[in-house]
């Protein structure tokens, strides 16, 4: 992906203190936070998982604690840093690997997954990219299987409490100030998905939501 304004792609410094900064980035709240979202996500024991942006696998770490020895995540990245921090975290679970491969490419898995996951990378693609991510989730997961966006929620920026402003519009992309806009639901509709299901953290700025595949 070519698109300057956006953050999705991280290297250097930020890429190898990637987990520190998002525990700053959201005033000290992003563990708590990360595990109330894994809580809701009702993962069961024999759960196929793709994770899509997995990054350091931090996530990963903490959501094979609900899974038995039949299930499985899979991450996708397409950084070598986070491929380096991942295989480091994740190298005593056998049931967690990682692929380098862009989300946004065609992806070589149909019906398989029972969840397809998606953390905080979502907002930073162009909607044009996003469509063919959802469809990439589409074509991945069984029928019935759910697409779990954790990632901002709509709200209206300028409502918000300032050092909450500020920070957004200091640290967040351009792409993120449409994407808080967008009836998520509604678009995830014409996308063919349905049964919506969230869950609310950080006084509502964060959602959990969860699609299921038509």
């Amino acid at each position: 992906m070519n698109v300057p304004e956006s953050k999705v792609e991280i290297s250097g410094f930020v890429a190898r203190f990637y987990d520190q900064l998002l525990r700053i980035a959201s005033f000290g709240k992003y563990n708590g936070m990360m595990k109330a979202a894994i809580a809701d996500m009702d993962i069961q024991p024999d759960d196929a998982i793709l994770d899509m942006g997995c990054g350091t696998g931090y996530n990963n770490c903490l959501m094979v604690k609900y899974l038995g020895n039949n299930g499985k995540i899979i991450g996708l990245d397409i950084s070598k840093k986070m491929k380096k921090q991942f295989e480091k975290k994740c190298q005593d679970y056998p049931n967690i690997s990682f692929i380098q491969k862009r989300i946004e490419d065609p992806l070589p898995f149909h019906d398989e997954f029972d969840k397809v996951f998606i953390s905080f990378v979502f907002h930073g693609f162009p909607n044009s990219e996003r469509k063919k991510i959802a469809q990439n989730a589409f074509n991945a997961l069984k029928l019935g299987g759910r697409f779990i966006i954790f990632d901002f929620n709509e709200f209206d920026l300028d409502v918000q409490p300032w050092w909450f402003r500020s920070a957004f519009r200091r640290i967040e992309c351009p792409l993120a100030f449409e994407y808080i806009t967008v009836d998520w639901k509604s678009r995830l509709s014409e996308w063919a998905f349905d049964n919506f299901n969230e869950h609310l953290y950080f006084s509502k700025r964060i959602r959990l939501l969860k699609a299921t595949k038509k």
